[in-house]
């Protein structure tokens, strides 16, 4: 299997967890130790999933992030490219991200 391969198959295991974790809900996150107020209340929404993959989508986000809960999402819709970066450095970053993918549905629990 290839790295594109590997990579086309976790983003698109990781949508709908992604789904189920974040933008099904909104967390309130309080801290006495927040600067500004006590609490903040934090959201996902459905077009920051190409970021959160790390990949370049080559086409919109929203659409990126549809494909890929519905399994649709082909290898030409996104690449490794990204704005002063090389490929090699997108390629890292996002070998780190899709490792961290399946570990969303914990990410507020202790």
């Amino acid at each position: 299997m290839t790295f594109k391969q590997r990579v086309h198959n976790e983003i698109i295991a990781g949508a709908a967890s992604y789904k189920a974790a974040f933008i099904d809900y909104e967390y309130l996150i309080y801290s006495s130790g927040f600067a500004n107020k006590p609490y903040y209340i934090v959201r996902a929404e459905e077009d920051n999933y190409p970021h959160l993959t790390g990949v370049n989508a080559l086409i919109p986000a929203q659409a990126f992030y549809d494909k890929c809960l519905d399994g649709s999402l082909s290898e030409s819709d996104f690449d490794f490219s990204g704005k002063n970066r090389s490929e090699k450095e997108v390629r890292g970053s996002v070998r780190r991200k899709i490792n961290i993918l399946p570990l969303l549905p914990n990410f507020f629990q202790r």
